[in-house]
């Protein structure tokens, strides 16, 4: 059970109850769950909360949504689902694991009247700048129709990849001020921000940044890793990678010779490059060198000097000159041999941004999530029809885990044990969920149980972690069925990313087909019993 079915099997459950006892069942909620939970606000800072949004436009905690609905008439309710959506037409298992694409949703009745809300979940911005001070930091840059020109590019380009209308250089400050254009710039403000600067530099020019947006950008060090890299008795050695020196390659291992005895520290040059060669010998067997057996071990095979590290040993060699504090000296032969990338990239590209003066949205310090049931403008007419029966979508699951496990055991998945223990959730009678309150200590014995009856302590482990989400519904006295159902479901439902059941590939073209006909039955049953279940009193 994700967060989401969680928060709609839980608000389905309150709304079943008498108005009077709400505030108990916040207290209760919020306290079991602890302060990263909140129902009476919204957009609290490093939490979770829930609420409603109005077709009128008001947003609402969940405290303030049942007084909107009116406290005193009866509230119906059901869960309905309204099928999958997804902009690159996934099949529905696989679309499952991406946020706002399963329209999972929440019917309700008051005096007669229905209405219909759809469980969002809404991230706070991840940036402190807004959409309406990016719109300004674009019209203040010394050339803001170029801009905009460079702008519509960058977001046109990522707006095809994800199956959404281009932008054009017009539209780009109405775009960003769109629902879309803003969580657009969440995952692309900073490539934005990069295009930017890069077309001001095409015009000769550079950002401006006003006192009041300096707050909102920072730059970053390229040079973090390396410098930590490179270990603290040599931090005097260090050479940003924007004045790094590289040898050519048309250059040849006499060249580089020559560079490391033009220096007054060349011999400790060359017990640099000894050090190098002796760490990557390619048998402990063979010979350490010195310094000057470093020098003849590079000359004798002029061949293999390119098949060495070549760039860390010209590191070496201007670190040594570094730490000495002076710069190296490059014989008046092999000048046109030593070459500056930085210098090079500058040369060839004037709208190149060095990586240390690239600007970076500035991340927001305290996020949050709204799980937000918002009201949809029409209601479909069959939502308050006969709801199906909890029994036929619970056959129909149970022989989809049957037929997942089968197919997980003949191909050795390790996904095996999941269908096996829903299973077990559902048909077991060596327990009752609803017997006594699901302590730790009962959790305990629940995991005992599955560990006797031939599960792995892993699936223990699992089960103890995905029983303890019952605890939220105790105060409603659910059926045993409920909550078994409840279990089962969380137990089952293996769709997501990387590393979950929609990660599984097949060597035969069978089985893989095999996998996608199981996958798709099993997602079908597991949502078809989850909601006939939700609504089961």
């Amino acid at each position: 059970m994700n967060i989401s079915e969680l928060v709609l099997a839980w608000v389905r459950s309150l709304l079943a109850v008498d108005p009077s006892r709400w505030e108990d069942a916040f207290a209760r909620f919020e306290n079991e769950l602890g302060p990263d939970w909140s129902v009476r606000q919204l957009a609290v800072p490093k939490t979770f909360s829930i609420g409603a949004r109005l077709r009128d436009g008001r947003e609402l905690p969940l405290s303030d949504w049942r007084e909107a609905l009116g406290m005193e008439a009866p509230v119906e309710s059901r869960v309905v689902d309204l099928g999958t959506f997804s902009a690159e037409n996934l099949p529905a298992h696989m679309a499952a694991a991406f946020a706002n694409t399963h329209a999972l949703c929440l019917a309700i009745r008051v005096r007669g009247v229905p209405s219909i809300y759809s469980l969002q979940t809404v991230h706070s911005r991840r940036y402190l700048i807004s959409p309406e001070q990016w719109v300004e930091f674009i019209r203040l840059q010394p050339h803001p129709e170029r801009v905009r020109e460079a702008l519509a590019e960058e977001l046109t380009e990522s707006n095809e990849l994800n199956h959404r209308q281009p932008v054009a250089a017009a539209q780009v400050e109405a775009y960003l001020l769109t629902p879309e254009g803003a969580s657009v710039l969440d995952f692309l403000g900073d490539s934005l921000l990069t295009r930017l600067q890069r077309a001001l530099r095409l015009e000769g020019s550079r950002e401006l940044i006003p006192e009041p947006f300096r707050p909102l950008f920072r730059t970053s060090d390229p040079d973090f890793l390396d410098r930590m890299m490179l270990g603290e008795d040599r931090q005097h050695e260090f050479i940003p990678r924007a004045r790094l020196l590289q040898l050519s390659q048309e250059a040849t291992v006499h060249d580089f010779a020559a560079l490391v005895d033009a220096q007054p520290s060349a011999k400790k040059i060359w017990d640099r490059v000894a050090e190098h060669l002796n760490l990557n010998r390619y048998s402990e067997d063979a010979e350490e060198v010195d310094a000057a057996g470093a020098r003849d071990k590079l000359l004798r095979d002029p061949e293999g000097f390119w098949e060495l590290s070549v760039d860390h040993l010209m590191n070496q060699w201007q670190g040594v000159c570094r730490g000495y504090g002076v710069d190296p000296i490059i014989p008046e032969a092999q000048r046109g041999l030593v070459r500056s990338e930085r210098e090079e990239q500058l040369a060839r590209d004037r709208g190149f941004v060095p990586p240390e003066e690239r600007l970076h949205q500035q991340e927001a310090p305290e996020g949050y999530q709204v799980l937000l049931f918002r009201e949809l403008e029409t209601v479909p007419s069959e939502v308050f029809t006969s709801a199906p029966s909890t029994g036929a979508e619970r056959e129909e699951f149970v022989g989809a885990l049957r037929e997942a496990q089968a197919f997980a055991e003949k191909e050795h998945s390790p996904f095996l044990e999941a269908f096996k223990l829903a299973r077990f959730v559902l048909e077991t009678d060596a327990w009752r969920l609803s017997s006594e309150r699901l302590s730790d200590e009962r959790v305990e014995v629940l995991r005992k149980t599955v560990e006797d009856a031939g599960f792995s302590e892993q699936a223990s482990e699992v089960l103890g972690r995905k029983v303890g989400v019952l605890a939220y519904f105790e105060q409603f006295q659910p059926s045993e069925d409920k909550l078994r159902g409840l279990l089962a479901c969380a137990l089952a439902n293996v769709f997501g990313g990387m590393g979950s059941w929609n990660d599984q590939y097949f060597e035969t073209p069978e089985a893989q087909a095999t996998y996608e006909r199981v996958s798709a039955r099993l997602h079908g049953a597991l949502n078809a019993f989850s909601v006939a279940n939700l609504n089961a009193e």
